[in-house]
C-alpha cells in the first residue's frame, strides 16, 4: 500500500471484518458514513488497482460489489442471472478441475476473476 489515511484505514478495517461478504458502495457507505461517497468510490479504485480488493459485476443491471482479496476465502462465484444472487461456490470437486486444467491444459486458472452464470435454485423453480 503506497499511503495510509483515516479513511482509506477505516475502509479496510471494514472490508477485513466483512471479507466473506459482496458488498456494494452503497452497503459499505451505510456503515461507513463519515466517509463522503466520492472519497470511498476513488479509495475502493484505487484499493482495487493495488489489488486488496476485488471488484464483481454481477450483471448489466446491477452495480458492482467489492470482497477484500486477503482473505482466505479462495473460490468460484455462482451468479443467478435472474436475481443476481452471488453464491460461494467452496467445493474439493474445483480444485480437481482446477489441477486437470494446469496438468492437461497448461493453463493456471486466476480463480479471483471466475464467475459461472445461471439460475439459482429459486429463480429456476420459478420458470
Amino acid at each position: 500500500m503506497k499511503y495510509r489515511t483515516k479513511h482509506k484505514t477505516e475502509i479496510l478495517k471494514f472490508l477485513k471484518e466483512n471479507d466473506d461478504k459482496h458488498l456494494s458502495i452503497q452497503e459499505i457507505h451505510q456503515s461507513l458514513k463519515d466517509i463522503p461517497i466520492a472519497t470511498l468510490y476513488r479509495l475502493m479504485d484505487g484499493l482495487e488497482k493495488e489489488g486488496v480488493v476485488r471488484k464483481f459485476i454481477i450483471g448489466p443491471n446491477s452495480s458492482c460489489c467489492y470482497q477484500y482479496a486477503e482473505c482466505d476465502h479462495h473460490h468460484f462465484h455462482l451468479v443467478c442471472e435472474k436475481c443476481g444472487k452471488l453464491i460461494h461456490l467452496d467445493c474439493d470437486e474445483v480444485d480437481h478441475l482446477l489441477q486437470h486444467i494446469k496438468g492437461e491444459h497448461g493453463f493456471a486458472v486466476d480463480i479471483n476473476k471466475v464467475n459461472l452464470y445461471g439460475l439459482c435454485d429459486e429463480c429456476e423453480k420459478r420458470k
